[in-house]
């Protein structure tokens, strides 16, 4: 039996890294248009904490479709593993590591790119009714990579 519940924490954890991130990269921008967006985008990670709290305290333990046992368990883990903030990585030591705007805009475009792919593995562990949360999510975070984008592309 898969527990939802335990996939909502690692996207909470995966939120609260970003936005440990943001506020960091925000702090030391060189750039004051990428500072603003920074900081616009550390605030809606933390709204994005909230609703993945509200989610998990309505997740109920699910049995998605699977091709052998423990496959989506298998693959959502092997997502969180392999996402840009690894379990045994902290953002704090990544922030010591990036020195320059364009540097901080490719690492936060592969976060957006990691959360986007890890959440959208989320649809298929909520009710039909939960989804359209998933949905919004998902759409908010796209127009995260389109906005990290852009200021790259802008620089």
């Amino acid at each position: 039996m898969f527990h939802a519940s335990e996939v909502f924490a690692f996207a909470r954890a995966i939120e609260q890294k970003g936005q440990v991130f943001y506020q960091a990269m925000a702090a030391s921008a060189q750039d004051d248009k990428v500072r603003k967006l920074f900081q616009r985008l550390a605030l809606e990670e933390g709204q994005h904490i909230l609703d993945f709290d509200q989610l998990a305290s309505k997740a109920t333990p699910y049995d998605p479709p699977e091709s052998y046992p423990g496959e989506y368990e298998a693959y959502m883990q092997a997502l969180v593993d392999s996402n840009v903030f690894p379990k045994d990585l902290h953002p704090e030591t990544l922030i010591k590591q990036i020195t320059t705007d364009i540097e901080a805009l490719n690492f936060a475009i592969q976060f957006e790119k990691d959360a986007l792919l890890f959440f959208s593995g989320l649809k298929n562990l909520v009710s039909v009714t939960e989804t359209a949360m998933i949905d919004e999510l998902l759409r908010q975070e796209r127009r995260h990579l389109c906005e990290l984008h852009s200021a790259l592309q802008n620089k």
